[in-house]
């Protein structure tokens, strides 16, 4: 759930909890957010099946029955939140990151005794190498607003640099959701500068304003339709069969991996693997194919395979130079 959104709702339960039922103004000043904002996340705590109501003429309030359950954990569960807890803890300085440390040892300090010192002591043998990320703050800094703004639906302004521009774009953005790929955050929303939905890279933001304007999010919104079969992120309006053929120093490498839904692959007899993707665009995977170098080939289609024969050779000549 949201990293804002989160905090928000469990505070909101405690208002209501309070014995004394207040009214949307005074939930939305309490909460420090919009009345639109209060009537969702109330709306959010029904669907959740929290008894929450109005009370007419005295405000809304939580059925006096209602508690949270208790949470117990198996065996497993607990080993698998110390694995999440292991891995969450190289990337405290990330968005949400010390949000899920503490999380994660607030779940684990409920575990009893003795399971909870045998789990921690079958977990202390274990070690999580933490994966390359974006350094700084700069991504937990606009990541909290922008999910203000998400959860809200407020419209913001932001400044952003494109990665092959050299001046900033000054841009206002109905953000929709945020999105986690290839080791960075990334707002997906639509701005009237290209009256379309446009997906930004949250470490190339250089500032984003509130404003005291509000949008309705479309309801039928989804990442994964904006993505489609993009190799990664951007899809470019066209699909392409691609076959490629690693050689047998990288093949098995390679096939440990699902590195796209639509892949296929088989092992040949000669140690190579034969390994298929429907992919939409080839800019995107352009840039992973070449990164194995001399050990793969592009089959097909022929364009692929003369984008990356070109930009090996504009590689090599920077190497001649």
């Amino acid at each position: 759930m949201a990293g804002t959104r989160l905090p928000r709702l469990l505070r909101l339960i405690t208002l209501l909890q309070s014995g004394q039922a207040q009214n949307p103004d005074q939930l939305a000043e309490e909460l420090g957010v919009h009345r639109r904002t209060v009537f969702r996340d109330l709306d959010l705590l029904r669907k959740a099946g929290i008894p929450c109501f109005f009370d007419q003429g005295d405000g809304y309030r939580v059925a006096e029955r209602f508690f949270l359950p208790p949470v117990n954990l198996t065996i497993p569960e607990t080993l698998g939140l110390l694995l999440l807890g292991k891995s969450a803890e190289g990337s405290r300085d990330q968005p949400l990151g010390s949000d899920s440390v503490s999380a994660i040892r607030k779940l684990i300090s409920a575990v009893p005794e003795p399971m909870r010192s045998a789990c921690l002591d079958v977990m202390s043998n274990v070690t999580v190498q933490p994966s390359a990320r974006v350094p700084g703050d700069v991504e937990t800094r606009y990541h909290r607003i922008l999910q203000s703004c998400i959860d809200e639906g407020r419209i913001c302004r932001i400044r952003y640099r494109p990665a092959r521009a050299d001046e900033d774009l000054e841009l206002e953005l109905h953000p929709y959701a945020l999105h986690f790929a290839a080791r960075a955050w990334y707002v997906y929303g639509w701005t009237p500068h290209f009256d379309d939905v446009r997906v930004f890279k949250l470490v190339r933001l250089g500032g984003v304003e509130l404003t005291e304007s509000y949008f309705t999010p479309p309801r039928d919104f989804k990442v994964a339709d904006k993505i489609g079969k993009a190799w990664l992120l951007i899809p470019e309006g066209k699909v392409y069969k691609i076959e490629l053929r690693f050689a047998p120093r990288v093949a098995r490498n390679v096939m440990e991996v699902s590195w796209h839904p639509s892949q296929k692959q088989s092992l040949r007899r000669d140690g190579w693997a034969t390994v298929r993707f429907e992919v939409d665009g080839l800019g995107e995977i352009a840039w992973w194919v070449c990164g194995y170098a001399d050990q793969v080939r592009v089959i097909k289609p022929k364009k692929l395979a003369d984008m990356v024969c070109a930009m090996h050779q504009r590689a090599a000549a920077g190497y001649d130079a």
